[in-house]
């Protein structure tokens, strides 16, 4: 059950450059082939506008010839630059190159089960490009599955544009995938900044590289144990995370300690986890728990370092409705937490344990929100919106992607009404 990994643009790049180094020292991963060939190349296919940055981020990794593409010139951090500019003389090879060199990979897999995408939500090339790609491998691949491994911008602001990119993209992804893993860039800068006093984007990169391999690298509870891992994890995870086709946002919680238990590991993620809105509003109130908070449809729980293999006892002796108070789950979904565990931790520095959880949870609806608010009074004063007219955006798509990011907010709503 092979997977291929699709990294587009700066932010996708440097994410999976810290990504793909964690996996390369991953055992169960060269035994599987889920994830790197029998020959020791990645299954992954790099992409970005420009090649400066593309280059610097895949050197070290083991990536085979022909799979980095890039163009000349950058997006401009505009959405319709990425998606539509495509076509301009000398850059129109990118997207045909892409898919070409993941058709390769996919042909090089002995059962492909999906894509894992990596990009951000602001970038020209992250949000438009992969905007396009999205489409093109849904319709190339409509049985396969899709996931995108996409970051948010600082709120604060990065670009003027970032809530129009943000807005048009999330329309997209909720279109065309199966699941959305969303990283806040503030929640990891704050994680961080707790830690060290000044925080590189290297730090940030590695951070969220962690949280992701918590996720998808093999675990032995999807292991078969007549063999090696078949990369069940991250299509499990769909499965387990988003029981509902209209909700697929799901973030990721990731904790890792060399001296600290089980149950001390779940306390500090409980301390960790974004259970009010940014106002320290009450938000909603899941019935039979005894504080307002953020409610969760479904998770996945990965312990990994469980060596003595005493992390599933302890769920089942009380761990679990820890985690169960701690995520607010719904009470109509009577399987609301699934769990994962491996004896060795190849995330982490040697001699620790982690504890990594996939959460799908109503938090999301604040950032949709405030994209759709933000978006919404800027195209109402019809700001900067020659920047997309000028490569093929109308109003009309504009206002498509607000009915969609609308319909995702409600049915969130509805989700925990």
């Amino acid at each position: 059950m092979s997977a291929v990994f699709l990294h587009v643009g700066q932010c996708g790049n440097q994410i999976g450059k810290a990504f793909w180094k964690k996996t390369l020292q991953d055992k169960a991963v060269h035994d599987g082939h889920t994830f790197i060939h029998p020959d020791g190349k990645q299954r992954s296919v790099h992409v970005d506008s420009e090649p400066k940055v593309v280059q610097k981020a895949c050197k070290g990794l083991k990536i085979r010839d022909g799979n980095i593409v890039s163009g000349k010139r950058g997006r401009g951090t505009n959405w319709a630059l990425g998606y539509h500019g495509l076509m301009k003389s000398g850059e129109d090879h990118i997207l045909e190159d892409t898919a070409n060199q993941v058709r390769k990979e996919i042909e090089r897999c002995d059962m492909y089960s999906g894509c894992i995408m990596m990009h951000s939500l602001n970038g020209g090339t992250g949000s438009g490009l992969g905007s396009r790609l999205c489409d093109a491998m849904r319709e190339e691949y409509p049985m396969n599955h899709l996931i995108s491994c996409t970051v948010a911008p600082c709120l604060t602001g990065e670009s003027p544009l970032q809530n129009y990119n943000a807005l048009l993209i999330l329309s997209y992804l909720q279109r065309n995938t199966d699941c959305v893993v969303l990283t806040y860039n503030d929640d990891v800068l704050g994680k961080l900044q707790r830690k060290m006093e000044s925080v590189s984007f290297d730090a940030m990169n590695t951070s969220i590289a962690s949280a992701l391999g918590g996720v998808f690298l093999p675990t032995d509870t999807m292991t078969p144990k007549s063999g090696p891992s078949i990369g069940m994890e991250p299509w499990e995870m769909i499965r387990s995370v988003c029981p509902l086709p209209a909700n697929k946002f799901v973030q990721v919680y990731h904790i890792a300690k060399s001296k600290l238990s089980w149950v001390g590991l779940q306390k500090q993620m409980s301390q960790s986890i974004r259970r009010h809105d940014s106002k320290g509003h009450v938000v909603s109130l899941v019935s039979g728990l005894d504080e307002y908070q953020f409610g969760s449809i479904g998770n996945v729980v990965i312990a990994r370092g469980d060596s003595t293999e005493t992390f599933y006892p302890q769920m089942t002796q009380g761990l679990e409705k820890k985690f169960c108070k701690s995520f607010n789950t719904v009470s109509w979904n009577p399987f609301p937490i699934d769990i994962w565990t491996a004896k060795t931790n190849s995330i982490g520095p040697k001699d620790t344990v982690s504890i990594t959880v996939a959460s799908n949870s109503e938090s999301i609806v604040e950032y949709l929100e405030t994209v759709y608010e933000r978006s919404r009074v800027k195209f109402a004063a019809k700001a900067y919106l020659h920047w997309y007219n000028k490569y093929g955006v109308t109003n009309e798509n504009f206002e498509e992607a607000f009915d969609v990011v609308e319909d995702i907010i409600q049915n969130y709503k509805s989700a925990f009404s």
